[in-house]
């Protein structure tokens, strides 16, 4: 879902040199919570319901204003806006389209829908988040480990104890699963069904830890759980940037299935 479908085409705006009691009289009757400030043809503020509640009304709209201006491209997503939000610290931005202002977004709306891609069972966003995260990097040349996680026996965990109980093991394994990968480049989601993927940034020895722990059988809920996860190393992987993201997490789950089959042969031989 790119910014342009969920942005605000209306833009009201409102020289400097006004008031801030006529700025909130403008807000009041466009119903608008914040007001782009020109002056001569140039943005160079924004002004808020919050500036001005906090400023007296017999000041000028330049003294209450924001001077920094955030500005997002029509063409963008919501996580790329969802993520230049958390790391501008920022609450508004204003939309271009070919270099021309088209609109405005705020924070709580890209969060709103970001909120839409969130697995209410887990808690963790879902696949489409993950690939997000995964174009990106690829994208940027950025190099990163995949992990694609799969419970062992998750199946006959349902078909012993029921499908309420095999929901209680996936929230509470997400919870572990979270705990795990705590460093700031590591990013979770869950997958599909009992399926999850990891995307980490983490040095290698860390990331060995990280499988090593998510492979050792685990006490949830008073039960042993297990996974096996494929790795993709996108430091030591030839050719890593030459993959689409399509190709790294298909190379990855087979890696984790092949793992399942080996345990699988081994506990038959």
């Amino acid at each position: 879902m790119n910014i342009s479908e969920i942005m605000n085409p209306t833009i009201h705006s409102i020289s400097s040199d006004k008031s801030v009691s006529h700025a909130a009289r403008l807000m009041s009757e466009y119903q608008m919570d914040s007001l782009v400030v020109i002056d001569h043809g140039e943005v160079v503020g924004l002004v808020t319901s919050r500036d001005v509640l906090t400023a007296h009304p017999n000041r000028i709209v330049a003294d209450a204003m924001c001077n920094q201006v955030h500005y997002l491209l029509a063409d963008q997503n919501i996580w790329e806006a969802h993520h230049y939000f958390l790391n501008e610290n920022a609450r508004l931005a204003i939309i271009l389209d070919d270099e021309q202002i088209s609109g405005m977004i705020t924070k709580e709306i890209v969060e709103m829908q970001i909120a839409q891609y969130k697995d209410p069972l887990s808690g963790l966003y879902r696949a489409p988040y993950i690939q997000f995260i995964g174009e990106s990097y690829l994208q940027k040349k950025i190099p990163f480990h995949l992990l694609f996680i799969d419970l062992n026996d998750f199946g006959r965990i349902n078909k012993q104890y029921g499908h309420p109980f095999g929901d209680d093991v996936i929230r509470t394994y997400s919870a572990v699963l979270s705990s795990i990968a705590e460093d700031q480049g590591d990013h979770l989601c869950r997958y599909a069904g009992d399926e999850f993927v990891l995307i980490s940034t983490a040095p290698d020895a860390l990331v060995e830890q990280y499988i090593e722990l998510i492979s050792r059988p685990t006490d949830v809920l008073d039960i042993t759980v297990s996974a096996a996860v494929g790795h993709v190393n996108g430091y030591s992987e030839p050719d890593f940037f030459a993959h689409s993201w399509r190709e790294l997490i298909a190379q990855a789950s087979l890696a984790s299935s092949a793992i399942k089959a080996q345990k699988t042969a081994s506990t038959f031989s």
